[in-house]
């Protein structure tokens, strides 16, 4: 499996070269919430190899929002395997509009698709999809925003593919607790306790409830006295984390000693606040952590402005949920030629997630090549 999986990474590596050349990230912005407006969906256009046109599965690629820097380099992936699979691939961009979204899954099962992969506007909207699906005898694959597991076990033919939904927030607590052990300027006040804030990417979103659980988990156990001060929803969104930022360095100044994010565009936002108010010069410091490891939260790092971030294998997640989606076209175990855990009772297959410091900052530079 491990010659496989190597194999499929190399050629992957080489169709991607083809399909995007030397590119940043589709819809070329580094904000990975961008609004939802700017970016409008275009006619699905059938994109094949010479192998694909002798072929007869073809399947529609469903993406929240191209401008979204994360979901591009998942959708990136996802395109280059089926291109090296000689598979045919349509893919429309939701632009953060979940009705119009659902009206592109009708377009797609006119356009009789074989089978649809799915990043969600609202992860609440799968059990509306996958009604679609079942009717239409169509498997399914989720990725990125997560079904229930209760939603996803309504379809023999439906499975998610992400990151380990806790994970992240742990590793990010992990983080933490290593950097205030090792610091004690962490601790502005002198009161031992850890006083933090958390910026929130959505309210029902299965992986920020999780994240936060995984936060609260580990500091919990640790043994150290901690206060979340507060915690906001930005809805994974630059410009809004700013604002909340802005309004909590007014109100609870530097009482704050850390800031933990649901992913990194949040806290590059509220990295641009505390850059206004004169913080990360002198000895005017503050704890930020992000996740996700995208470039310019990678940038921050080296930079000095975040502390840490956690690495999700955005371009695993992409190829992982065409092979998911090819296993189930070709009629094969949903486990066949995957590398990585999956869980059945959840139908969930996992993609590990790594911390990321300036020790191992490489690691993540490598996704991108």
């Amino acid at each position: 499996m491990k010659k496989k999986l190597t194999a499929l990474v190399l050629t992957v590596a080489t169709a991607m070269t083809v399909l995007y050349g030397c590119g940043g990230s589709s819809g070329g912005t580094e904000q990975p919430a961008a609004k939802g407006g700017e970016t409008q969906a275009t006619e699905a256009q059938p994109q094949k190899t010479e192998a694909a046109e002798a072929g007869d599965q073809k399947i529609g690629v469903l993406i929240f929002n191209y401008a979204n820097d994360y979901i591009s380099y998942v959708r990136k992936g996802l395109e280059a395997a089926a291109q090296t699979a000689g598979v045919e691939y349509l893919t429309v961009d939701g632009a953060n509009d979940q009705a119009k979204q659902t009206e592109q899954v009708d377009t797609m099962i006119q356009k009789k698709v074989d089978g649809l992969c799915v990043a969600l506007v609202e992860s609440t909207a799968a059990e509306t999809i996958i009604e679609k699906c079942r009717t239409a005898d169509l498997p399914v694959v989720f990725v990125n925003k997560k079904p229930t597991a209760e939603v996803l076990n309504t379809y023999d033919k439906c499975w998610y593919v992400g990151c380990a939904t806790q994970q992240p927030g742990e590793f990010q607590a992990e983080m933490i607790l290593e950097d205030w052990k090792a610091d004690p300027t962490m601790d502005k006040n002198g009161d031992g306790k850890i006083q933090y804030v958390i910026i929130k990417g959505e309210n029902g979103h299965e992986n920020a409830e999780a994240r936060i659980v995984g936060i609260h988990k580990v500091l919990e156990e640790s043994g150290i006295e901690v206060e979340e001060l507060d915690c906001q929803v930005a809805g994974w969104d630059a410009s809004k984390a700013k604002d909340i930022m802005d309004t909590w360095l007014s109100k609870y100044g530097d009482d704050i000693e850390v800031i933990l994010s649901n992913n990194d565009a949040m806290a590059l936002g509220a990295i641009e606040s505390l850059k206004a108010a004169g913080y990360f010069e002198g000895d005017k410091q503050i704890a930020v952590y992000g996740i996700n490891a995208i470039q310019t939260g990678l940038e921050a790092l080296e930079q000095g402005y975040l502390r840490g971030t956690i690495m999700t294998d955005m371009i695993s997640e992409g190829t992982t949920t065409f092979q998911v989606m090819k296993n189930a076209l070709d009629g094969v175990d949903c486990q066949t030629d995957i590398a990585y855990p999956y869980e059945a009772e959840s139908k969930f297959f996992y993609i590990d997630t790594v911390k990321i410091r300036m020790d191992n900052i490489d690691t993540a530079w490598a996704m991108y090549q």
